[in-house]
């Protein structure tokens, strides 16, 4: 009687999706919260939840000049048709077509990127990848919200490289700096020199004989 009284009911909460089951066939599916009937021993519920979700994935991938590099990703998406989405996929569809996915679409743009690039334009790749995987999971009854990069870790090797680089580059500039000063120093001397120069020659043509008298 126990099991009777309260199998004869389920309850929705705000936020979930209720899709009812009898002897596997889909009956209904509830979104609004409440309590609702059912057929109890005969009827089963599955729960998916409608609200935005978050999905955090961890991978590798590599870049086109074939550096190695460990990504961190989280996820926000949403459920667009829970019905369908059951039918085709199952409860499991973060493991089934998320996970994956995702995935694959990061190794395939980040293979689009070398590793300095893929800094530089870290916002462009995480656009490419946003557009690609929703583009992906559409049609399976998912909405992609958002997407972003938590991490992008290069080899110790690399960083080292990039380092380097930086250095002798900043170095460059340095030494282009010193020799543009040292070159505008020497151009201001010979202009000193060619004014004083010039005002000697002028003083000379006229130092006339009447004028020295004159000074005297």
């Amino acid at each position: 009687i126990l099991l009777i009284a309260f199998g004869s009911y389920y309850v929705v909460e705000p936020g979930q999706t209720a899709i009812r089951i009898r002897l596997g066939q889909i009956i209904d599916a509830q979104k609004d919260s409440g309590i609702y009937a059912k057929f109890p021993l005969i009827d089963s519920i599955v729960f998916i939840n409608s609200r935005i979700c978050k999905s955090a994935i961890e991978t590798t991938a590599l870049t086109k000049d074939l550096q190695f590099v460990s990504i961190g990703i989280t996820i926000n998406y949403r459920i667009i048709n829970a019905i369908d989405l059951y039918k085709n996929i199952g409860t499991d569809f973060n493991k089934v077509i998320i996970d994956p996915f995702s995935q694959e679409t990061i190794k395939a743009v980040v293979a689009k990127f070398t590793a300095e690039n893929l800094i530089q334009y870290r916002h462009e790749a995480k656009d490419k990848v946003f557009n690609e995987l929703r583009d992906r999971l559409s049609p399976l009854y998912i909405e992609l919200i958002d997407f972003n990069f938590v991490h992008l870790d290069f080899s110790t090797e690399f960083i080292h490289a990039v380092e380097e680089k930086q250095i002798a580059l900043q170095a460059s500039i340095t030494a282009k700096n010193l020799t543009e000063k040292v070159s505008e120093e020497a151009q201001q001397t010979m202009r000193r020199a060619d004014a004083e120069a010039y005002s000697l020659k002028i003083k000379k043509d006229m130092a006339t004989a009447e004028l020295i008298e004159l000074k005297k």
